[in-house]
């Protein structure tokens, strides 16, 4: 009887150990959140241009995201260039994480995408394999997926044809299979991504240790076959 006791109690000490580290991780990621948000960068008035030239492009502020708020030691900066580009560079440290993001505030209304569309991404880079992401909810949502494109931007700024139904779905990190293609309608905020996976999920051939960078001059919603 008193063992039983002893052990239920030391069970219960256990579990409520438990609940007070994940109050206080729980704790970090809402101060990371905070602090990283109120850091953002607006991108200049036409960098998103839309199909339907009556819907006017709301100002798209950008915030920093890195494996930071796991523990990792990745990290990043935010800026614009003289010549009006995003300019997204830092450096990866596979030590206990690795990645490194970027993406708008206000995912809470969309943000003027069509469904049948592609997004043409003028761009130059590092030649690393980054990810284009978009979100159809709040982006620190852990139960409503992401959708992601993967694409190589050169130092060379070229343009990359990127059509929505070729966003694939994750959670967490895990691809999802079996729902429904990506509707631009739904689309309410967009980012970019080093990380070590690929879009489907698979080991980023190019990712490892060292800086990155990733200018993004500006983004067209065009008809997916135009």
């Amino acid at each position: 009887m008193g063992v039983g006791i002893v052990a239920g109690a030391a069970a219960a000490v256990v579990v409520s150990f438990g609940a007070f580290r994940l109050h206080r991780f729980m704790q970090g990621i809402r101060a990371y959140r905070d602090m990283t948000k109120s850091k953002w960068v607006e991108a200049p008035p036409d960098f998103l241009r839309l199909r339907d030239v009556a819907v006017q492009s709301s100002a798209l502020r950008f915030f920093r995201i890195n494996d930071e708020v796991m523990g990792g030691k990745s990290s990043s900066t935010l800026d614009l260039t003289k010549g009006s580009a995003l300019l997204f560079e830092g450096h990866i440290n596979t030590n206990g994480g690795g990645f490194c993001s970027c993406r708008t505030l206000g995912d809470a209304a969309p943000i003027g995408l069509q469904d049948g569309s592609a997004l043409l991404i003028d761009a130059a880079g590092d030649g690393q394999r980054h990810k284009m992401t978009l979100h159809t909810a709040d982006s620190w949502s852990m139960r409503t997926p992401s959708w992601s494109h993967d694409f190589e931007p050169s130092p060379q700024r070229s343009v990359h044809r990127l059509l929505l139904r070729d966003f694939i779905p994750s959670r967490q990190g895990g691809v999802i299979k079996g729902i429904a293609p990506l509707d631009g309608a739904n689309v309410t905020g967009l980012g970019f991504s080093l990380s070590l996976y690929t879009a489907d999920g698979k080991p980023n051939p190019r990712f490892g240790n060292g800086p990155f960078r990733l200018e993004i001059y500006g983004m067209r919603e065009v008809e997916e076959e135009a």
